[in-house]
């Protein structure tokens, strides 16, 4: 509601003030806000002739007006400056006189309440600090979430030390803000005899110094000449523990103690020692306490993960992204061997209100989830989105919370549940915690002067207190020259999860590094979770498939899409949002490019397209049951079985062997192609090792992808790409097994059954049809011996039972072409 006495002193400051060269125009509106506040300053100066305007009541401005004025009264002789007074009692809420100009009962009579509000002893006229605090948006009665027992306290403050020339009045409006919280320290510092001149408000060295000597207070201490009991209980109070305010250290007074010393993770005795009084007093409370966490963006090795270990700590932050600092391959393995516990970080620069709105906390979400679950981490785990400035309240609102809206949306849209935590100031974490967009907090405590930490208590459902940076010195076998690292020193609270080796899934490393196509499937496997959330797992899991057998256009021609139709939802700008989602922040871009091959031990690379067409076979149609094990499939259509119908065709068009070919002569063809290492792609046919491995790999990652419809597919890729980085023979024992039950007697069947089991083979185009299914293996084939005979057949089912029998106990399958 307009309050039109503010409006006429909105107006008035204009109109009186207005040609100055330095005025600042007031909206006039009718609300109070620091534009107004501003325009009582600068029309004061004015007054006092001061040349140069400020939008703060300075110390020069005190000294003018000290020496010219002295106090604003019914004998002030300037209207204008009883005018400006009057105008501050109505922006203040008090009624401020409807004779303007005049300092009449009517003002006399607010500021008597005003200077009892503020806790002095009442007034009629005002003073210079009396006025400094009414051209100010402090408030001196009870606010919205503010409380009497802290209001008590401000007001008695005030009382006790306004009369010093370095306090300032504090606000009396029950809440803790930063200039309470300086106001206390003012008052610590004079119980310590500092003179003004050296009082500053800060946790200095000689506060810290007089605090440990003088201020240590314990049930039955009392207030005497000094008020360490009175201090020490407003200090309790400020930080939301119901203390009495009495100057009597009483059992009230200790359990206060105890709770708020449980809830900092300080030794619990009662008492108000220097570490109780520092931590109620600054952010970073006692920085020497110690602390069983710590983080770095040191890319860690063996040496020193026992280097921290050896320094007593426990858990170690660490970041997902950025080349320089993100977890190294094997780095987890590390820590844990080191008997460490980590916890993962989140921050991409993060340190101005430029980064932070919606769409990048989607962007961050996005690159969190795929990296979590490239690296292996279980769901449940926690990872700290970094707010790493001072983030005003305005800023707060305007950015970091639409940010955090971003990565809390987009994190749901992905089918591991990821925990949301937050550092930053007290400030940050405490409205983020309280407005359900984070569930842990890691306080950046270490920036004390920040204004989101002065004046806030510990944040609900903090984990970690960062409270100092030092080098922990280097010692033999810490890093290879011996020089020390830089790491943060945290408290952690009892109720912080870090993660432990238990809730890290291994992941596949392929010669050291970071398996590269395991996490080419998960950064789709998270694409196409947020771009097709609206989509069943299964169908995410075809579209991944999809996406990738697309890759080479061969597979998207007629006689795949009939045997493979594009999954269900997956429409063309469903296809066409991987691109554009494909943009990673980070400097290493190839990290978001698509890998067409993996490399295979002794051959060529086996190419990811082929693997997603046989996966998305078995997805789509189902394991082979036991009973099945002696025949083909449908499922092995897009793997082995049309690999080895197109061999077929292959030896048919061979002029070098007469056909029908004899045994013997068929069986020395196929040994010499069929699954062979052979580096020359020029001599290779259509069924190569490498091509024999993409069937191996589809089968294992397609079967547990259909026996698991509940799992993503990122993780039934990291499965079996982890089993085969252990062991090299397990893809070929675990497919002999599964697929054939270890029998080579199964394998020969099945491959008799692909050409016996009612296939058609037509001559020109050849056409192999398979329970339904039709595929132009050859076009404008004019070779004979369609289908096999019966003694071709015995011959090409020997080969291969004997090729995979082999490959499961050697891994060799059929000697190398000469």
């Amino acid at each position: 509601m307009v309050d039109y006495m503010v409006q006429h002193t909105q107006n008035w400051l204009n109109a009186t003030y207005g040609g100055h060269p330095q005025w600042n125009h007031v909206t006039e509106s009718g609300f109070t806000g620091w534009e107004t506040i501003f325009g009582l300053i600068r029309g004061l100066q004015i007054e006092l002739g001061i040349n140069t305007l400020a939008d703060n009541f300075g110390a020069g401005t005190t000294s003018a007006f000290t020496s010219q004025i002295g106090a604003v009264s019914a004998s002030t002789s300037k209207p204008n400056v009883i005018h400006l007074a009057q105008g501050a009692l109505w922006c203040k809420g008090y009624v401020g006189g409807y004779a303007w100009g005049t300092y009449d009962g009517v003002v006399q009579s607010s500021v008597q309440t005003l200077t009892t509000n503020m806790g002095l002893t009442p007034a009629t006229s005002i003073s210079p600090k009396v006025l400094k605090s009414l051209m100010s948006m402090d408030a001196y009665t009870l606010l919205s979430g503010g409380t009497n027992e802290k209001r008590a306290v401000q007001q008695w403050l005030n009382g006790k030390f306004s009369n010093r020339s370095a306090f300032n009045i504090l606000p009396c409006d029950g809440l803790f803000s930063r200039n309470t919280q300086q106001g206390m320290m003012y008052a610590i510092q004079y119980g310590l005899n500092m003179s003004d001149s050296v009082a500053n408000g800060n946790f200095g060295p000689g506060t810290k110094t007089g605090l440990q000597a003088n201020a240590n207070v314990s049930q039955g201490s009392t207030d005497y000449d000094k008020n360490w009991v009175r201090l020490f209980q407003g200090a309790l109070r400020f930080n939301g523990y119901a203390s009495p305010f009495s100057g009597s250290f009483d059992a009230a007074t200790t359990s206060a103690t105890r709770d708020f010393q449980q809830y900092a993770e300080l030794p619990v005795h009662g008492s108000g020692d220097y570490r109780t009084w520092a931590s109620l007093l600054i952010s970073t409370g006692d920085e020497t306490r110690p602390g069983i966490s710590s983080d770095m963006s040191t890319q860690l090795n063996a040496g020193l993960c026992n280097a921290l270990y050896s320094a007593g700590y426990r858990t170690v932050g660490r970041y997902l992204t950025v080349t320089s600092k993100r977890y190294l391959p094997g780095e987890l393995k590390t820590i844990f061997d080191a008997g460490l516990e980590t916890f993962p970080i989140m921050q991409e620069a993060g340190t101005s209100i430029g980064y932070f709105n919606k769409e990048i906390g989607e962007g961050h979400a996005q690159q969190a989830a795929r990296r979590l679950r490239q690296l292996g981490f279980a769901a449940g785990t926690t990872v700290f989105f970094s707010v790493d400035f001072d983030a005003t309240d305005d800023a707060i609102s305007a950015a970091v919370i639409p940010y955090f809206q971003g990565v809390k949306e987009r994190l749901a849209r992905t089918r591991v549940g990821y925990k949301i935590g937050v550092y930053g100031t007290r400030n940050v974490c405490a409205r983020l915690i309280n407005g359900g967009l984070a569930e842990e907090a890691f306080i950046a405590s270490m920036s004390w002067g920040w204004s989101g930490n002065l004046g806030y208590p510990l944040p609900p459902a903090w984990s970690y207190d960062q409270i100092q940076n030092y080098a922990l010195a280097g010692t033999s076998g810490f890093t290879p020259d011996g020089t020390s690292m830089e790491i943060d020193k945290n408290v952690q609270s009892s109720r912080a999860s870090p993660v432990g080796k238990f809730d890290v899934l291994a992941t596949p490393l392929v010669a050291g590094a970071f398996d590269r196509f395991y996490w080419m499937v998960t950064h789709l496997t998270v694409l196409a979770e947020i771009t097709g959330y609206n989509i069943g797992l299964t169908d995410q899991s075809h579209a991944v498939l999809y996406y990738i057998q697309g890759k080479n256009a061969e597979y998207l021609t007629a006689k795949f899409v009939a045997y493979l139709p594009p999954p269900v939802g997956f429409a063309t700008d469903f296809f066409n949002s991987f691109p554009s989602w494909a943009t990673a922040q980070e400097s290493t871009a190839a990290e978001t490019d698509f890998v067409g091959s993996f490399a295979v031990p002794g051959g060529t690379p086996a190419t990811t397209p082929h693997l997603a067409v046989t996966a998305r076979g078995y997805l789509k149609y189902g394991r082979p049951t036991t009973g099945q094990r002696s025949t083909a499939e449908v499922a092995d259509l897009g793997g082995w079985v049309l690999d080895l119908v197109t061999l077929w065709i292959n030896f048919a068009e061979d002029a070098t062997i007469p056909h029908p070919a004899t045994y013997s002569a068929t069986k020395t063809w196929f040994a010499k192609y069929l699954g062979v290492r052979d580096s020359n792609e020029s001599t290779q046919k259509s069924f190569s090792f490498d091509d024999l491995v993409g069937d191996i790999d589809g089968y294992l990652i397609g079967s547990l992808a259909s026996d698991t419809p509940n799992r993503p597919l990122d993780d039934v890729v990291r499965e079996i790409r982890t089993n085969i980085a252990a062991d090299p023979l397990w893809r070929y024992s675990a497919f002999y097994s599964q697929r054939f039950g270890s029998s080579i007697a199964n394998a020969k069947a099945a491959a008799t059954d692909v050409f016996t089991s009612g296939n058609i083979f037509v001559d020109t185009a050849v056409r192999f049809t398979f329970d339904g299914i039709t595929m132009d293996v050859r076009s404008g084939y004019q070779g004979p011996g369609i289908p096999p005979t019966a003694t071709e057949l015995n011959a090409i089912s020997d080969v291969w039972a004997t090729l995979v029998s082999t490959m499961a106990t050697s891994g060799a399958g059929a000697a190398p072409a000469p």
